[in-house]
């Protein structure tokens, strides 16, 4: 339904209704009957209790989590965009890849938390997909804000934080190697003892912060404000672009690429006794032609398979969250299970693929596929098998759905115009 221009407010919900949707949301991961993911956009949870729930993947943009218990959680893959956690509790939480851009958790206790690959970047520099998502009372995301967190001993490898206001925060042991700090705000911060190396420091504000013992490279401050000077000259520089990820790496040699499909038939057909599962996180595959290819139970985060012949391949159960499809062909493919949340699919061929639920264990259990705010536009889905496949937020513009079958998909705010 088209955004109507009307203002939305809150939601409250009381700690049983949550609990109803966080078990709703474990039988939905596990493929038991009556599941339902987390989808609780814009939510107010302030002070409600989430300690030791599983989360993964759960949809929680622009959520009121304000002095929220979350000891434990797992949010690996969750979306909570602009969230509000401010002095919420995560100590020991998991957030894996979870998307807090311009979420504010200042003076949030996050000690322990496993946030490797999270994104903390600028929420006001992102375009939303549809504009009545951000149409809510008080939701204007900016900077993510971590002023005053207590983030002692938190693993933030390859965590990014481009733009975002960290004063005062403590990162005292805290494991932050290749983390993008790039005109962050860390005035004051305390890195005792932390692992910065590798971190990207250019234009980040250090002045009055405590590096003392700190894991790192000399010529890394080079280019960070220490003074007054320097940091009066980095505001005088122009705005950063909007960030777009690193351009692909070169894709690997024909002979590496068959020993991981080699390595990987190896560990399917021992049930992982021997061999390696194929991981193709962030690799470019641009073009290759992967007819036929068993990939089943793959991971792949983020993999370039723009071009890439793909008909006929075994994905079942494959966890390719962010991969870039653009073009692709999949024409036949198995896509059973598939996880392909967010991942871009435009002016893909999907004719007679199949993503249907994966029966697992006698069919006691299924795995439905899994496309959350994927983008289909202008793709071909003719013929193909899109029952009980969770489309959330999904944009299928233009797409091709001649003859689909969509029985039991969830569509629930997916685009689905001409």
């Amino acid at each position: 339904m088209a955004y109507d221009g009307t203002l939305k407010t809150r939601i409250r919900l009381t700690q049983d209704q949550l609990d109803r949707v966080c078990e709703r949301h474990v039988h939905f991961m596990e493929g038991r009957p009556g599941g339902a993911r987390a989808n609780l956009p814009f939510f107010d949870l302030s002070g409600l209790i989430l300690s030791g729930r599983n989360l993964t993947g759960a949809h929680l943009a622009g959520v009121i989590l304000r002095d929220g218990k979350l000891k434990g959680t797992v949010l690996d893959h969750a979306d909570l965009f602009g969230a509000d956690l401010r002095g919420a509790d995560l100590r020991g939480a998991k957030l894996f890849r979870t998307d807090l851009r311009g979420a504010n958790v200042r003076g949030a206790n996050m000690e322990g938390a496993a946030m490797v690959e999270v994104d903390l970047r600028d929420g006001s520099k992102v375009t939303k997909s549809s504009i009545a998502e951000t149409m809510v009372v008080g939701f204007q995301p900016g900077p993510a804000d971590l002023s005053q967190a207590r983030l002692v001993n938190t693993d933030m490898a390859r965590a990014k934080l481009t733009g975002s206001f960290a004063r005062a925060a403590d990162f005292t042991n805290a494991t932050m190697s290749g983390a993008r700090l790039e005109r962050t705000d860390l005035r004051d911060c305390n890195f005792i003892g932390a692992d910065l190396h590798g971190a990207d420091l250019t234009g980040a504000d250090l002045r009055g912060a405590n590096l003392d013992g700190a894991f790192m490279n000399e010529l890394d401050l080079v280019t960070a404000a220490r003074t007054d000077g320097e940091a009066a000259a980095i505001r005088e520089l122009p705005p950063l672009p909007v960030a777009n990820e690193a351009e692909a790496a070169p894709p690997p040699s024909p002979e590496a690429l068959a020993d991981l499909m080699k390595q990987h038939l190896l560990w399917l057909g021992s049930s992982g006794k021997v061999g390696r599962q194929m991981d193709l996180t962030g690799l470019n595959l641009e073009g290759a032609n992967l007819t036929g290819a068993v990939l089943t139970l793959a991971i792949g985060s983020g993999v370039h398979l723009r071009n890439a012949d793909l008909r006929g391949a075994q994905l079942q159960a494959a966890r390719l969250d962010g991969a870039d499809l653009r073009s692709a062909d999949l024409r036949g493919a198995d896509l059973r299970g598939v996880t392909l949340d967010r991942a871009i699919l435009i002016d893909s061929v999907l004719d007679g693929a199949n993503l249907s639920p994966l029966a697992i264990h006698s069919a006691e259990r299924i795995m439905r596929a899994s496309l959350v705010r994927a983008r289909l536009a202008g793709a071909s889905l003719a013929e193909a098998n899109l029952r009980g496949c969770d489309l959330t937020l999904a944009d299928l513009t233009g797409a091709n759905r001649t003859g689909a079958d969509l029985e039991d998909a969830i569509l629930e705010g997916a685009r689905l115009g001409q």
